[in-house]
């Protein structure tokens, strides 16, 4: 019996072109419902989690934050109508935001006794606040955001 030799994808038809960093990508309309459905479908122990498309969800994720900069996002997931439930952390309170595609928050409902997130967690910032963040943009070279763990 002959062994079978595996092969990435990528090695059989050469290098694949792929312009611009994914998060750096203007997300096409209608991309919100998508990214729902994806957090949907992931398995729990699927690595990267929301964090892969925090560059898509950017405009909802700022809304959600309102501009406050002591606040931060810990876990973003789908919610009905293509809409994204984003759980905010304001010092020791937490409340469930609900944004769409555009940015637009429909409802923001306070989390009395929700558990604090986890330190090894990523959150999302609207500043940097640790030396080890990563920097999300957007194609015009804009920041959009930063992302780093809780207790940054």
């Amino acid at each position: 019996m002959q062994a079978r030799r595996l092969r990435h994808p990528q090695a059989e038809g050469g290098p694949r072109q792929v312009r611009g960093h994914p998060l750096r990508a203007r997300p096409p309309r209608g991309a919100l419902p998508l990214l729902a459905a994806a957090l949907l479908a992931a398995p729990a122990a699927a690595e990267p989690g929301w964090e892969a498309a925090a560059g898509l969800a950017a405009p909802a994720l700022r809304a959600c934050l309102d501009g406050d900069k002591t606040a931060f996002v810990d876990d973003v997931g789908p919610a009905s109508n293509g809409r994204l439930a984003i759980r905010v952390r304001r010092g020791a309170a937490t409340e469930r935001c609900i944004a769409g595609e555009s940015g637009r928050v429909a409802m923001r409902l306070p989390w009395p006794g929700a558990p604090p997130p986890a330190a090894s967690a990523t959150a999302y910032f609207l500043e940097r606040r640790c030396v080890d963040a990563r920097r999300l943009a957007a194609p015009d070279g804009t920041i959009l955001g930063w992302l780093a763990y809780p207790a940054c």
